[in-house]
């Protein structure tokens, strides 16, 4: 009650006075005044002035941000602080905030400019405008005569693209009622609500007018790169007609080349390359990990989000989505499953095959690219799937020994390979300069020729392969 009572000095004096908590065996009810909303709210006003009050930079938030509470905020700007300050800081902030915030937006957006009595009633506002010429305050109605107060569309809109990138639905739909663009920058609202999982919220844009199609399906792109935990995101998009070939099907080369992500191989693949059998090992038991923000995609978030660091998302269920969709599994001479198996993702490359993607394209790479990189259990998958192990002149035996994975090599030889070919040779070679003593002796138990004098040469310069050998 003394909020409502006492002269402005007085309850300024009051705030100041009763920060010394000693205060409160003096007069407790002093104390408990000044620590109310409607004391802080008048001691800032004094301090700062209606028009800087509520300026992020030089105002209540940078100066006494501890009373930037939105029971505050929301009586000063009953009390008729400027919303303007700042490039509209406070609208801002309770887009990125939401929760107790979301009245304030509410409030902001139906406070209207009451124009002059010589320009009359429907004169743009300006920032010189006196604090009487404001009114509104409180009125639910946003059609009443007179412009508003807040610019909607300030910054390209970027009240709406915090608000999205945030997920916040409930002030995304506010905002569009009162005029924001969901089309703003080529799409970016719905762009940024994808790249950080808000299936809600996506659905909101799209009911609300977003083109799912803008900027080459922008925003079904950017949801892909979270992973299999936005698979709502994804299906709303298709479902509103983003196109899932877009950039010559970026979508599922993206997806495939994130693949497993951190979940674990499900064990050995199956003896049967039937679909059925695939899509059963690639989805027993597969986590699901919270989505992964992808900053690069909200840039603006940097300095109003704070992105939380996420564990690596899988991508499994989204290469069969996209697929489903009309995704080709062969795109680009193969390249998903290129990607899927140079990564080891065992579970993305069981799904591309059980779709049907070309285990031999490009003379075997995915086989290649595989045994480079000692991926067992992915070589497996395209040995039964039909892959070769004398793809490219034997490359996968070579390919393996020069990383020095001795159970790949073993897989290859248990499978034909020859290492008595001249591929074996290389391998030996190959083996020899990685310093793989060990490899070197399986090759030559398995058949390569240890007496070629490129091996012998290379076998010199490796003091391992020297011991190994007793040379």
């Amino acid at each position: 009650m003394l909020d409502r009572v006492l002269p402005l000095d007085v309850l300024g004096m009051i705030f100041v006075l009763a920060q010394w908590p000693s205060l409160a065996r003096v007069s407790r009810a002093f104390y408990a005044a000044s620590q109310s909303a409607g004391v802080r709210a008048r001691y800032c006003l004094a301090e700062f002035g209606r028009g800087r009050v509520l300026d992020g930079a030089l105002g209540l938030p940078a100066r006494r941000p501890q009373m930037t509470r939105p029971d505050v905020v929301l009586l000063l700007l009953r009390l008729g602080a400027d919303p303007r300050a700042d490039d509209q800081w406070v609208l801002r902030h309770a887009c990125d905030c939401a929760g107790p915030w979301t009245p304030i937006v509410r409030t902001v957006l139906h406070m209207r400019h009451q124009g002059s009595r010589h320009q009359g009633p429907n004169r743009m506002p300006t920032d010189l405008d006196p604090v009487s010429g404001w009114r509104g305050i409180g009125n639910t109605d946003v059609t009443s005569p007179g412009p508003l107060l807040i610019d909607v569309h300030d910054g390209d809109d970027l009240a709406l693209r915090i608000a999205a990138g945030r997920g916040h639905t409930a002030i995304v739909n506010i905002l569009l009622d009162a005029g924001a663009d969901a089309e703003a920058l080529r799409g970016e609202p719905l762009a940024l609500a994808a790249a950080n999982a808000h299936a809600d919220t996506v659905r909101a844009l799209l009911g609300r007018g977003a083109d799912a199609g803008a900027e080459h399906s922008r925003a079904l792109r950017s949801a892909v790169l979270c992973g299999d935990a936005n698979t709502d995101s994804v299906t709303a998009l298709l479902d509103a007609g983003a196109c899932v070939h877009a950039v010559d099907d970026s979508c599922l080369l993206a997806a495939s080349y994130a693949g497993d992500g951190s979940a674990l191989a499900p064990g050995s693949p199956p003896p049967d390359a039937s679909r059925a059998a695939l899509l059963a090992y690639a989805t027993t038991d597969l986590p699901m990990h919270p989505p992964r923000p992808v900053p690069a995609a909200a840039s603006f978030m940097r300095r109003y989000g704070r992105p939380t660091p996420r564990l690596p998302a899988t991508h499994v269920r989204l290469v069969r989505l996209l697929i489903e969709r009309g995704a080709d599994p062969n795109a680009c001479q193969g390249r998903p499953l290129a990607y899927a198996c140079a990564r080891g993702s065992v579970r993305t490359a069981a799904v591309l095959l059980a779709y049907d993607a070309d285990p031999r394209a490009r003379d075997d790479e995915p086989l290649r690219d595989a045994a480079e990189r000692g991926h067992v259990d992915v070589m497996r998958l395209l040995l039964r799937a039909g892959a070769s192990v004398h793809a490219d002149d034997d490359a996968p035996l070579v390919n393996a020994a020069r990383g020095g994975h001795i159970a790949a090599v073993h897989l290859l030889l248990a499978h034909g390979a020859d290492a008595s070919s001249p591929a074996g040779v290389r391998a030996l070679c190959a083996a020899a300069r990685g310093g793989w003593p060990t490899l070197v002796l399986v090759l030559i138990a398995a058949g390569a020729d240890s007496t070629n004098p490129e091996f012998i040469a290379c076998a010199q310069r490796s003091r391992p392969v020297r011991a190994a050998l007793q040379m």
